[in-house]
């Protein structure tokens, strides 16, 4: 393989080999898999966000290989490989006029930040958790993995002992004989994984502290506490497909050869060439080269053979979001919806003491996307502040695991003066070490983030807290992200749905402002969320995960008949009272019957669905008109 027509030869005989729907589980995930467990050179899939993006690296795609025994000469393939080999017996000719230079991109990708759980568990096949509050422990914050358990392995001797196990299809086996083989693991790691589940939460928490272990290796994370693998992926074609904070599942050759680590010391400040690297003519700093050249078994290189942008990560959906897909999943839900939704608000609205309009608006939050945008402004979204909470931080860390058991990615921020003061939101470029250091805002399309501002407190803020609370604020309006590249910022679009708790209206902006009408007072409120624990079944979580996903892919409209009526009435109401019915009342008016329709699995409204709009708009209006610390233009 010398040329790009064989290589499209290699993508096109693996990406028919993994059109059978059970084939993707065949090959072994680097996500959750053991680097000691993984043959090197061996095909395996790796599930992550484009984090940065390297400058293109050459390497030789063809070289010129002598034998020096029988002084046969062969030209060897250089790709999907970090290192040009040979045999004992064979020398490569560096100057041979045959070698072919060619170029690909580094991306450096890490685990999707923020992903709960269950769906880690769920793509480790862990099927049908179902997850309580009675073993929660509430004497810290544990932040979760972004990465699943570890299974027990079989040593990698006893493969070949594993082969009669694989599919009889010819070319499926030899699919197979390309892969490492896998066992699923005895029942101890099942109650292991349950173990882990219930004491570290579904989704991840950034400490109120802010503090992270010195111990713990860089990786890059912008979520604090998570753990996994990251990896340097080489992309051999379609590279302008992939950009940052994209979501990927890669296929391809696992390259972990030790020699490509690269450390480094620094001479003395003596010989005044302190920070560059000895032998390597002062060229690079040091930490450039440990950025981009970290050890393998920390950070393995992964050689594409196929790739499959993510619209979502949902393990309850198929990947390629085809519509006959949808349809069929679609059909299966709208037998039982009116059931299924009246259900799950049940369990807000009994999460949120009562208050049977709130549960609406939080089932609104949770199917919100910015699915496009009209100049600056996003559509789609629906940022809420739910205030009028208990003055206490458990109530946060009750809502967020809550909603880390039906969503697929989850994060809860604490608002407190050493989180906004210590932290970076914002991705920032280190120079020095070529690389952009991420940022608590650097999430992919679909993230959850609650904000818990139930935990700030008196202080002053210093200039990184403004800063950032400068960041969540553009985030919350404008759903966008400023990178400090030094020299200038540049905007990066996001798609992050936030909900805000707050005893009082939030400091940061919203959507839509829902002051809490509590008719339950509980005295515990471990207690009061444990009463959800025998709602929260295997098959009724795994139905509202199912419902979530599929109500933001659904292709939604207004027919003519809906918006004449929609126009008349917003034309009758401002003649009334233009104060009633603004330009940002209406725009919310159609953005909260386009997501009513959706909770329905509904592609197009009808008129009973846009007067049940109207009628919470003013139940909620009222509520923040008589909310001390808002304005009624909220």
């Amino acid at each position: 393989d010398n040329g790009s027509s064989n290589s499209a030869l290699v993508k096109d005989y693996f990406a028919k080999q993994l059109q059978s729907p059970n084939a993707l589980s065949w090959i072994p995930s680097l996500n959750d898999t053991p680097l000691h467990n993984l043959r090197p050179n061996s095909l395996v899939r790796y599930r992550c966000m484009v984090q940065d993006m390297f400058d293109p690296e050459f390497y030789l795609g063809a070289y010129e290989v002598l034998d020096t025994r029988t002084n046969a000469v062969c030209i060897e393939s250089g790709k999907y490989k970090d290192i040009a080999e040979c045999q004992s017996h064979q020398t490569i000719n560096l100057e041979s006029t045959r070698n072919v230079t060619m170029d690909r991109q580094t991306l450096y990708c890490i685990p999707i930040p923020g992903e709960t759980e269950w769906q880690s568990l769920y793509m480790f096949c862990f099927l049908n958790f179902a997850y309580t509050y009675s073993d929660m422990n509430f004497t810290k914050v544990y932040p979760s993995s972004s990465t699943t358990p570890q299974r027990c392995k079989r040593p990698l001797e006893d493969d070949e002992d594993l082969e009669g196990s694989w599919s009889s299809d010819a070319g499926l086996r030899g699919l197979a004989s390309a892969c490492l083989v896998t066992t699923q693991g005895d029942n101890s790691s099942h109650m292991d994984a349950e173990r882990n589940l219930s004491s570290a939460g579904l989704g991840s928490t950034t400490q109120v502290s802010g503090s992270v272990s010195n111990s713990t290796p860089d990786l890059n994370f912008p979520l604090p506490g998570e753990t996994g693998k990251a990896c340097l992926v080489k992309l051999y074609d379609g590279i302008d497909s992939f950009k940052v904070n994209d979501m990927v599942e890669f296929i391809g050759v696992l390259s972990v050869d030790p020699s490509l680590a690269h450390f480094h010391e620094t001479v003395s400040s003596d010989e005044q060439t302190e920070g560059m690297v000895v032998g390597v003519d002062f060229e690079e700093p040091i930490e450039e080269k440990n950025a981009h050249a970290p050890p393998p078994s920390l950070v393995p290189r992964l050689h594409v053979v196929l790739s499959y942008p993510l619209e979502h990560n949902n393990p309850h959906l198929p990947i390629n979001v085809a519509q006959d897909e949808l349809n069929r999943a679609l059909s299966r839900l709208q037998l039982e919806i009116n059931s299924l939704r009246a259900e799950l608000l049940s369990v807000f609205e009994h999460a949120l003491f009562g208050d049977g309009l709130a549960a609406e608006y939080l089932l609104c939050h949770l199917l919100a996307s910015v699915y496009g945008r009209v100049d600056v402004m996003p559509m789609g979204k629906l940022c809420v502040n739910l205030c009028n909470c208990p003055s206490t931080s458990v109530y946060s860390q009750l809502i967020h695991h809550l909603l880390s058991a039906l969503v697929t990615k989850c994060h809860l921020l604490p608002i407190s003066l050493d989180n906004m003061n210590g932290m970076r939101f914002s991705p920032r470029k280190d120079y020095t070490a070529n690389r952009l250091q991420s940022g608590l805002l650097q999430l992919s399309s679909g993230t959850e983030l609650v904000i818990d501002e139930m935990a700030l407190q008196q202080g002053q803020l210093n200039p990184d807290g403004v800063k950032n609370i400068q960041a969540l604020g553009n985030l919350i309006t404008w759903q966008k992200v400023e990178y400090d590249f030094s020299y200038h910022r540049q905007e990066f679009h996001a798609n992050v749905s936030i909900l805000t708790l707050s005893e009082g209206k939030s400091i940061l902006p919203s959507d839509c402002l829902v002051p809490l009408c509590q008719k339950i007072m509980p005295e515990n409120l471990r207690q009061h969320f444990t009463l959800l624990d025998p709602k929260l079944t295997p098959d009724f979580l795994t139905k509202v995960r199912t419902y979530l996903g599929l109500a933001k892919l659904l292709d939604y409209c207004l027919n003519e008949d809906i918006q004449k009526v929609i126009q008349d009435d917003f034309v009758e109401l401002r003649k009334n009272d233009t104060k009633n019915m603004s330009v940002d009342d209406f725009h919310r008016h159609l953005n909260l019957v386009r997501l009513m329709s959706l909770s329905h699995l509904q592609t197009t409204p009808d008129i009973k669905l846009w007067r049940r709009v109207k009628a919470m708009e003013r139940e909620r209006k009222c509520r923040v008109a008589q909310t001390p610390t808002s304005s009624p233009s909220s």
